[in-house]
Order: C-alpha cells, then sequence, then structure tokens
C-alpha cells in the first residue's frame, strides 16, 4: 500500500487530475483489463488517497467511455464493442481528412521531412518487434496534421477522441503486420501532402483511417 500526503504516489496538487491519469493509463495499456471490476476501497488504499478525488476521476473515466457504472453490480473497465468502434472511426475519418487539407498550407519541407524520417525510425524498430515507437510515432502523425490545422473546433473535437484512439489502436499490437501498413500510409500521405496533391491525400487519409477501422473490428467477435 502506498502512504499518505507527501511520501505516497501522489501529493495533494491536481490530486484528482493524477490519479485520473494514472487510471487512464492503467486502463489505455490494459494494466486494467476491460470487464474488471473497480473497487474504490483497493484503489484508495494503493494510491493512498480519499474517496473524493477517486471517485472524481473515475467520473471523467465514465465520460472518456473507458469505464462504465452497472446499477447493482458496481464500476467496470468497459469492454470495446464493434458498435463503439465504428462510431469513433466513422467521426474521425472526416475530421482526419479535413485536417489534411487544412494542415498542407502550415507544414514546412523540414516538418514533412520530419514525419519521413521518423516513420523510418518506427519500421526499424517494429523488425527488431518493438511496437513502442510505432505508437508514439502513429499519434504524433495524426496529432501533427491536427494540430496544424490551425482550426480550435477540429483541435478540440480530436482531442476529446484522444483517449479512445489511443486505446483501440494498442489492439493492432495482436498482428504487427497492421502498424507496417499503417506506416506506408502515413508515407504516402505526407509524399501527397509534401506534392501537393492535396485530394489524393485526403483519399488516402480516408482509406488509412477506414482501414485501421476494419482492422479493429476484424478482432472482434460477432454479436
Amino acid at each position: 500500500m502506498m502512504g499518505l500526503g507527501k511520501t505516497g504516489m501522489f501529493d495533494n496538487l491536481n490530486l484528482h487530475e493524477r490519479v485520473y491519469l494514472y487510471l487512464r493509463d492503467k486502463i489505455v495499456h490494459n494494466s486494467l483489463k476491460p470487464g474488471s471490476r473497480i473497487d474504490y476501497d483497493e484503489l484508495m488504499a494503493e494510491l493512498g488517497v480519499s474517496r473524493t478525488p477517486v471517485r472524481d476521476a473515475l467520473n471523467r473515466l465514465q465520460i472518456d467511455n473507458l469505464i462504465e457504472v452497472r446499477p447493482r453490480s458496481g464500476t467496470f473497465v468497459s469492454t470495446p464493442n464493434k458498435k463503439a468502434i465504428e462510431d469513433l472511426y466513422n467521426v474521425r475519418k472526416p475530421l482526419e481528412s479535413t485536417a489534411v487539407q487544412l494542415a498542407a498550407p502550415h507544414l514546412s519541407d523540414e516538418s514533412y521531412l520530419a514525419l519521413l524520417e521518423e516513420a523510418e525510425r518506427a519500421e526499424v524498430e517494429l523488425k527488431k518487434g518493438n511496437p513502442d515507437v510505432f505508437f508514439a510515432h502513429d499519434r504524433h502523425f495524426h496529432r501533427t496534421l491536427i494540430s496544424h490545422s490551425d482550426n480550435s473546433r477540429l483541435i478540440a473535437i480530436m482531442d476529446s477522441l484522444e483517449v479512445q484512439v489511443k486505446w483501440f489502436g494498442i489492439i493492432m499490437t495482436k498482428n504487427l503486420d497492421r502498424p507496417y501498413r499503417a506506416i506506408e500510409m502515413h508515407k504516402s500521405i505526407v509524399n501527397a501532402m509534401r506534392d501537393n496533391k492535396i485530394d489524393e491525400a485526403k483519399q488516402l487519409m480516408e482509406l488509412h483511417i477506414e482501414e485501421v477501422k476494419q482492422d479493429i473490428m476484424s478482432d472482434f467477435p460477432t454479436e
């Protein structure tokens, strides 16, 4: 059990935020498995905090759709299903296609080159059996285009989807062929944008998101 106060896992500065980020990362990285029950008392003892920051953190995780509260049963880590995946990626596809068009005028040749070099490094690490660099590259690639869109509403919406996109994306580690295909798509999108072939880049992004959706959905049995 972690100690209380300054010697504990967390101090009192933004305590609920720290608890939220800790639990969110455990869920996203599957340390807390889908369908597992969350026990308030166990979390309070583990983290050395009171009930209030745990409750506030779990409320935020429920908004993120990472946990669910079942009446008379308790609080559980959400279990991804095909409908949730389909809904998320159907929203994500047009937003990221729009981000391609909006970001293109704001990205420099150096930025394009950096993205391509990052993709190459991710591919090298995948060949070593290390997918972590790919996941870092994947999120940085998409965040770079979104942040350079210079559209605050698009950025805010994509920020709200970020946690679930990352959570679902980690499922791709079941098959390392998928990250290889994703890297190739990233390179194609970057090259099309750099060559000012914006319509082609948008189509490639839409195809990329659709492929990711279908890949992840294929891991779930028919409901």
